[in-house]
């Protein structure tokens, strides 16, 4: 396996099965967060117990048990468990087609104007405890495998987007098939940056493959997530060496130029502006660490 085949097989992006259309994760927030990641799922956290915070690009909501976090596939994000009281939750991951196939009104909560957008849904709303008990109903199909529970789990998460559609409705339905446009566009463009995220790719090559002009490109990026090219692309390269850093034993020369960095001087700027710390240090203290680093 090359360097670049191992950068991508230690991507930790979640796989939904094609059995049951989702991918279900228990998992307890560590109290320091992460560099803001992204997936190319769909996300919704439950929280099971504990307290913790999610944090977008210019908000964050504080949670606590039986609130839900919605999070798309291309805003960044971040969480921790404040100390004390562990954080715990179930991840479910989807992708947007599965639930596309159906009804494609069903994306409205995950493609959303952000000025107007709330990712928390709060535990004292019926939606909220229709749709953990739904999450926790997944979980007990998944660990007793009875026949046909792939088809029943797929008709959850349908019910799930389908309640999630009603609560977002007023916050959604805005200009919302022009917004849709927009973010299928763009989707385009965030695959080829993830495809070749480790080449010297520009804004040029990637408003081609989304056969729009640069200019308009340029545009896109901060009108549907938030931030510009240029930011989401170093994120993902900064986020692709923290993984190969702890799970790989290649050398720090080979890590920044398999993630597309082209210079060294670059690659140690510009994670310890995002990290917080040097390569090596973060090297060493996740490599020591009891618990590997994951993104959620």
């Amino acid at each position: 396996m090359n360097i670049i085949q191992t950068v991508d097989a230690i991507q930790n992006k979640h796989k939904p099965s094609l059995e049951t259309g989702i991918d279900l994760v228990p998992w307890t927030l560590p109290t320091i967060p992460e560099i803001p990641h992204w997936h190319d799922t769909l996300e919704i956290c439950y929280c099971v117990s504990g307290k913790g915070v999610f944090y977008f690009i210019d908000r964050q909501y504080d949670i606590t048990t039986g609130d839900l976090i919605i999070v798309n596939n291309v805003e960044r994000h971040t969480s921790k468990s404040y100390r004390g009281d562990p954080c715990s939750n179930l991840f479910l991951f989807f992708h947007a087609s599965t639930i596309e196939q159906l009804d494609y009104n069903l994306l409205r909560p995950f493609i959303y104007n952000r000025s107007r957008f709330t990712h928390k849904i709060p535990s004292h709303l019926p939606v909220a405890r229709q749709i953990g008990e739904l999450m926790l109903r997944m979980q007990e199909e998944l660990l007793a495998k009875r026949p046909a529970h792939g088809p029943l789990i797929k008709s959850m998460l349908f019910q799930i987007s389908s309640l999630l559609l009603r609560h977002y409705h007023v916050e959604t339905s805005d200009m919302w098939h022009r917004f849709y446009n927009k973010y299928a566009t763009l989707r385009t463009g965030l695959s080829y940056i993830q495809s070749h995220y480790h080449e010297p790719i520009s804004l040029d090559h990637v408003a081609k493959a989304m056969s729009l002009s640069p200019s308009r490109a340029r545009h896109l990026f901060p009108e549907v997530i938030g931030e510009g090219f240029k930011t989401y692309l170093t994120h993902l390269r900064v986020q692709a060496a923290q993984r190969l850093l702890v799970q790989t034993d290649l050398s720090v020369e080979d890590i920044l130029g398999q993630c597309g960095f082209q210079s060294a001087s670059s690659f140690y700027r510009d994670f310890q502006k995002l990290v917080k710390e040097t390569p090596l240090s973060y090297k060493k203290r996740l490599s020591s660490s009891e618990h590997p680093q994951r993104f959620t």
